[in-house]
């Protein structure tokens, strides 16, 4: 049997444990003004292998699956508090931005294939 499935299944679980604690510090710590991130990130400092915890980590596969799941996580997060005026107030500049820039980097990629035959047979 594949040792991926368990793996990803002991992910989930944790990053669940890991979502079920910060809200139950959320309340307490929202008093201090301390932020739920910063105590999250403080634990695993510590838990890693400079820290007191000694975890020695050197898997970049599951550092990714992390990575990707605590991104989705932040996307999720940000979608649902995000309130709707927000968007309504910003949809005009950022949608002029998108498509000045999706010009702009077509313009700049353009010019850059336009580059002359010449001096790239000569750096040969």
């Amino acid at each position: 049997m594949h040792p991926e499935p368990l793996a990803s299944a002991v992910l989930f679980t944790t990053f669940a444990a890991l979502v079920i604690a910060s809200v139950l510090f959320s309340k307490g710590l929202e008093r201090t003004g301390i932020p739920v991130v910063l105590v999250f990130l403080v634990i695993g400092m510590l838990a890693g292998s400079e820290g007191i915890g000694g975890i020695a980590f050197d898997d970049y596969q599951f550092a990714f699956r992390i990575g990707t799941a605590a991104l989705v996580l932040i996307l999720f997060d940000g979608g649902l508090n995000t309130p709707a005026e927000s968007l309504r107030r910003v949809l005009a500049p950022a949608g002029v931005l998108v498509t000045v820039g999706v010009a702009g980097t077509a313009a700049l990629t353009a010019a850059a294939a336009q580059r002359p035959r010449s001096s790239f047979a000569a750096t040969r």
